[in-house]
């Protein structure tokens, strides 16, 4: 059985990863400074709804297993038991973590960007 320790730090930090999701939908893509001046640096008002979607979307994702993992941690965690050592299983979460963190990311950042360009290459009608 995994302990306390490790599932309260588990769902600590996939809570955290949901707050920041929460903080990250009202500003624009992350690495939009690299883009080149070809590209717009600005979203168009659909992209910017579709990202603020998705990262809302997100943001429920981590805070609902988050705090499952803390809610199953205080009820049924093992009084003890790591699983590797303390400082150990804290490297591993965070670790562990921040990778599925960054890989939504990417996966927000993917599905904006595919919006954007189906923007970009509609015809544009000037009146």
């Amino acid at each position: 059985m995994i302990s306390t320790f490790d599932l309260t730090l588990l769902g600590s930090l996939v809570s955290t990863g949901g707050i920041l999701f929460l903080c990250r939908g009202k500003r624009p893509q992350f690495g939009s400074r690299r883009r080149t001046a070809d590209r717009s640096l600005i979203l168009s008002e659909e992209g910017s709804e579709q990202h603020e979607r998705a990262s809302l979307l997100e943001a429920a994702r981590w805070l609902t297993v988050g705090i499952l993992t803390l809610f199953v941690g205080l009820l049924h965690g093992a009084e003890e038991g790591y699983l590797f050592d303390p400082w150990s299983d804290v490297m591993f979460h965070v670790v562990f973590v921040s990778t599925c963190w960054a890989t939504a990311a990417l996966r927000i950042n993917k599905r904006t960007a595919a919006v954007r360009l189906r923007a970009s290459s509609a015809p544009h009608v000037r009146h």
